[in-house]
């Protein structure tokens, strides 16, 4: 989705797109029917092979696993590009700060809808408020299908992974961690998601919110929703040993648990057209302004339906794809200058969000005053 925007931008004027599977790039490039767009193949995942596929672009996006930030990262110092990806790990990441400085070049880590579009949300929030106590963003979706009991409309082994590894949150300068499944609570989404069990997760956004929102900030976290449906088979799942990736030996043969279950699972590109539901992405600033308590409620989201209508694409893909692209787009007209390893929340979000309208992501925002009554 996001190449689908970027190509589109005239400031671009070359848009490589790359898969370890080159047949996968070609039909994208294909698909995308442009003279500026060109298919190419990674070769590998170490720093000098990236290196020789981002030489002399100006951005390198990392739409694929988050095992390979920081090779590209290292790939982008080497070959003098900026940075960006979808998914992050701000530990490993922050220590390049320094280096990317020095460079003069940028390193946008979580540059998709959450982590991403919640950053930008939490900033615009934040920038109404004289003092920030927390950031809390809820990611809900009602995604089903009869095609799969597991409608994963983002990448499935990432999804099972992320819900047994312990939650984290931010809180007086800490990172907490928190068992798998914690913090439990029916959010009450708007509609048409409506009430979901939520959970917290191992996200960016505390981290990142963390180190550069300010304003006082004491506490964020981020919790997904998971129904209780959804629930039971994931619970299913990991007591069969299925996200196991030590091979077993069955009939003879030796095979990695998660690797049959991953072969087994539709991709996520299969679901287009076959999911129905709706995905929102929800962010509420707590603060003050003005001395009085002050709750922001925004929020954005698309139905599935929409977004393979409209858009061919899922409405998870799309929020992501369209989140990327934005800053992508950022990138290509120069509106980003700052250097060093950043996030989202470090940008202006005005742009940002004007691009989110252009794109077709509507944004609401509700604003409460919480008034003592003795």
């Amino acid at each position: 989705m996001a190449a689908a925007h970027l190509v589109r931008v005239k400031e671009i004027e070359e848009l490589v797109v790359a898969d370890l599977f080159p047949e996968r790039a070609k039909a994208l490039a294909a698909k995308l029917r442009s003279r500026k767009v060109r298919a190419a193949p990674v070769e590998g995942s170490g720093s000098a092979d990236l290196g020789r596929l981002v030489k002399g672009a100006g951005l390198a996006i990392n739409a694929a696993h988050v095992s390979i930030d920081i090779a590209l990262m290292e790939a982008c110092l080497d070959v003098g590009a900026h940075y960006m990806d979808l998914s992050s790990l701000p530990s490993q990441q922050f220590p390049y700060d320094g280096k990317f400085r020095r460079a003069g070049l940028t390193a946008l880590i979580g540059g998709g809808e959450d982590p991403g579009l919640a950053n930008v949300l939490a900033r615009h929030g934040a920038d109404q408020l004289d003092r920030v106590d927390s950031v809390k963003i809820r990611d809900g979706d009602t995604a089903w299908t009869d095609a799969t009991p597991l409608p994963a409309v983002w990448s499935p082994e990432t999804f099972l992974v992320e819900v047994f590894t312990p939650g984290l949150y931010f809180e007086d300068g800490k990172i907490v961690k928190v068992p798998p499944w914690s913090g439990k609570e029916i959010y009450p989404f708007p509609a048409p998601v409506g009430p979901q069990p939520v959970y917290l997760m191992d996200h960016e956004e505390p981290e990142t919110l963390g180190r550069f929102l300010g304003k006082g900030l004491r506490y964020a976290d981020l919790k997904l929703a998971i129904d209780d449906e959804l629930f039971a088979v994931f619970q299913m799942i990991h007591r069969l040993g299925l996200l196991e990736e030590e091979p077993i030996v069955v009939d003879g043969a030796k095979v990695s648990p998660r690797r049959v279950l991953m072969n087994l699972l539709p991709r996520p590109v299969d679901l287009i057209g076959k999911v129905r539901g709706a995905a929102m992405l929800v962010v509420e600033v707590a603060g003050a302004k003005d001395d009085a308590p002050t709750d922001l409620r925004l929020w954005t989201g698309m139905s599935h339906e929409e977004a393979a209508k409209r858009h061919g694409a899922t409405a998870t893909g799309y929020l992501v794809g369209t989140g990327a692209a934005i800053f992508g787009t950022q990138f290509a007209r120069g509106q980003i200058g700052t250097t060093g390893v950043i996030a989202a929340e470090c940008l202006d979000p005005a742009e940002s969000l004007r691009l989110m309208g252009e794109f077709g992501l509507r944004v609401t925002q509700e604003a409460r005053a919480r008034t003592p009554l003795n």
